[in-house]
């Protein structure tokens, strides 16, 4: 108990530094960018903590067996694509030397 009342006459102590160092309404001005802060994060509609829950949601949403299906189509259209290229040079190589 006793270092309780050490701790709270400590913090006392440290708030009247505090008020004494901003005497210009700067303490004023902390607390009024503390409130706008804490309206930007907290914000219901569009504040910043709603935005990464929605974030988190839609990537435990996202299936991984689609993720995977996705690849496989990705991988499979750049196979084409090289063999069409490569086809094509070899067209192009016939025709000009040949």
């Amino acid at each position: 108990m006793a270092t309780n009342n050490i701790t709270n006459k400590h913090l006392a102590e440290r708030l009247d530094c505090i008020e004494k160092r901003l005497p210009n309404g700067e303490l004023q001005e902390m607390h009024e960018n503390i409130k706008e802060i804490k309206a930007i994060l907290l914000d219901p509609e569009d504040g910043i903590i709603v935005r990464v829950n929605k974030n988190t949601y839609w990537r435990r949403e996202l299936d991984a067996d689609e993720f995977k299906a996705m690849i496989r189509w990705k991988q499979a259209m750049t196979h084409a694509m090289w063999v069409s290229y490569t086809a094509l040079v070899g067209i192009l190589v016939k025709i000009i030397f040949f």
